[in-house]
C-alpha cells in the first residue's frame, strides 16, 4: 500500500504545480536575472543582494524535489523490488550590467537520506538503495562555456554537494541550466509461515538549494573604443608592411 502511495505521489509530481502569473525578474547592482522560457513558473527567494554577490534560495526546485513537503521514499516487506524517482530541471538567464562581470557561479545543495535494509536470521537480507545526481550547465548565446556534475550514492544521513563554475572571460549574458535527479529502491523479505514480512526502506530528499552568483566591477570598453583599437591595429599593420616593402 505504501509503495502504491509513493507511485501516486510520483505521478502528481510530473503533473506540475500551480502556474504563476508572471515569470521572475530580479534586479541587482551587477545583473538582471530572469527565468528561462521553459521554466517560467519557477520561484526563487533572494537571500542576499549586493554589488558582488547575488544569493538565491531555489524555492520551487526545493518544493518539487521534496514532493511539495511529502518527501520521496519507498518501502517493501513482500520481497518485491520497488522503486521511485523524481527529476526536475530549472534555468535562469543572467544579463550583466555595464562595468560588471561574473567571476563564478555556485550551486549548493544538501540532501538527507535514509536506508533500512531488512535482515532476518532465516533469509538472505533485503536491499535499500538511493542516489542523487546533480548537473549544472552554463552557456552564452547558445555556446557551452562550462559544466559541473556531482552525485551521491547510498546516503544514510546528510551530505552537501557544491557545483561551481568559474568564468574565464567576460560574457554579456549567461544561461544557467540546473538538473536534479533522485532515485531510491527497496526490496524487503517476504512473509513466510514462520515470520511476517520484514521491511526495507529508502528515502532521499533535498533540504536546501542555493544559487550564488559572484561578480566584480571591470572596465568594459565602449563600442567606439573597439573601433579605435581595431583602427590602430590596422594602421600599425599597414606601417609594418610599408617598412618591409
Amino acid at each position: 500500500m505504501k509503495a502504491t502511495m509513493a507511485g501516486l505521489a510520483l505521478g502528481i509530481f510530473f503533473l506540475g504545480t500551480t502556474a504563476h502569473a508572471e515569470p521572475i525578474h530580479i534586479e541587482s547592482e551587477a545583473l538582471t536575472l530572469t527565468n528561462a522560457a521553459a521554466h517560467a513558473d519557477d520561484r526563487v527567494t533572494v537571500l542576499s543582494s549586493s554589488g558582488s554577490v547575488l544569493q538565491l534560495s531555489l524555492t520551487e526546485m526545493l518544493a518539487r524535489n521534496n514532493n511539495a513537503g511529502a518527501g520521496w521514499s519507498v518501502y517493501d516487506d513482500q520481497g518485491i523490488f520497488r522503486q521511485v524517482s523524481a527529476e526536475y530541471n530549472t534555468g535562469y538567464q543572467l544579463t550583466l550590467r555595464e562595468g560588471y562581470r561574473i567571476t563564478s557561479i555556485e550551486w549548493s545543495l544538501t540532501f538527507a537520506g535514509q536506508l533500512q535494509q531488512a535482515t532476518s536470521p532465516l533469509d538472505p537480507p533485503g536491499q535499500a538503495l538511493n542516489r542523487t545526481l546533480e548537473a549544472m550547465q552554463v552557456s552564452s548565446e547558445g555556446i557551452a562555456v562550462g559544466a559541473d556534475t556531482r552525485f551521491i550514492d547510498d546516503l544514510n544521513g546528510t551530505q552537501q554537494l557544491e557545483l561551481s563554475f568559474a568564468t574565464p572571460a567576460w560574457f554579456p549574458t549567461l544561461d544557467v541550466e540546473l538538473q536534479s535527479f533522485v532515485w531510491m529502491g527497496a526490496v524487503g523479505i517476504a512473509p513466510s509461515g514462520i515470520q511476517p514480512g520484514v521491511l526495507s526502506f529508502a528515502s532521499m530528499n533535498m533540504t536546501d538549494a542555493v544559487l550564488t552568483i559572484h561578480t566584480e566591477m571591470v572596465p568594459v570598453p565602449e563600442p567606439a573604443t573597439y573601433v579605435m583599437l581595431l583602427g590602430g591595429l590596422g594602421l600599425v599593420g599597414a606601417m609594418a608592411r610599408r617598412q618591409r616593402s
